[in-house]
């Protein structure tokens, strides 16, 4: 069980890959290069699952940040900046927080106009204590659709819950929030209006967080939005079991008018 949860914070950290308000003069190459909206993809060969993934953009050489959403660490990073240095083949990027401090180091091996493939070695400390020390390949992909704007608006699906046919639907705000409520066959809606309700989207990553009371548990969902054309909206997943194999999962939404 410990070293599942060590995995899991360590991909945390890597699959978000923290950024960036540089505090040296950054390598002009690779910074030009690395410009724009990134999104973890792989991590050792293996696809990385929707739920570790994160969002990293670049906006100049001295300003980014980076969006994710994590459940074991109860993170919610929705376009927060952080620090790095760039090198002339990488950066580092450190936190702080008053009580850990998480360096990482990243080596980007190759870089083209669509992905990039990058060696991570990271360490978290707690004074003098080192808690964990990870290294790791990854490919990180560039973004080419943000969807924060699109989504908005009221969204419907058909999904099988259990042995019931059910109709939910979706009402994201500009604000950040969203109303979530269902229904089977002609009954009446059921909206569901949670102590905490709240989504971001950065590129394609869609990430939402609700808590029905003050005093129950958060609960989180992620989703890769594929696309949004004509008054639809595809969703993918790729979920992470207990036993650590992954499936994948899908869902088509339609706008309400």
């Amino acid at each position: 069980m410990k070293k599942i949860l060590n995995w899991v914070l360590a991909t945390t950290l890597i699959c978000s890959a923290s950024v960036f308000t540089s505090c040296e003069k950054s390598d002009t190459v690779l910074s030009d290069k690395i410009l724009g909206k990134w999104i973890v993809a792989d991590l050792d060969g293996a696809a990385c699952p929707t739920s570790w993934k994160s969002v990293v953009t670049f906006e100049s050489a001295k300003k980014g940040y980076y969006s994710l959403s994590e459940i074991t660490t109860m993170t919610w990073e929705n376009k927060s900046p952080a620090q790095v240095t760039f090198s002339k083949d990488g950066f580092t990027a450190i936190e702080e927080d008053g009580t850990y401090k998480s360096v990482l180091t990243v080596t980007v091996n190759s870089i083209t106009n669509k992905e990039m493939q990058l060696k991570t070695d990271w360490t978290l400390t707690g004074g003098s204590l080192v808690l964990l020390h990870e290294v790791y390949d990854e490919r990180w992909v560039r973004v080419t659709d943000n969807f924060e704007q699109s989504v908005l608006g009221t969204w419907e699906a058909q999904v099988q819950n259990g042995n019931k046919q059910q109709t939910w639907r979706w009402e994201f705000k500009a604000n950040g929030t969203y109303v979530f409520s269902l229904k089977e066959g002609d009954a009446a809606w059921k909206v569901f209006e949670d102590y905490v309700s709240e989504y971001f989207v950065d590129g394609p990553l869609l990430c939402t967080r609700w808590q029905n009371t003050a005093s129950s548990d958060e609960q989180r969902d992620w989703w890769e939005i594929e696309s949004i054309q004509g008054g639809k909206m595809k969703w993918t997943a790729l979920r992470i079991d207990e036993d650590l194999t992954t499936h994948t999962e899908t869902l088509e939404l339609s706008k309400v008018q």
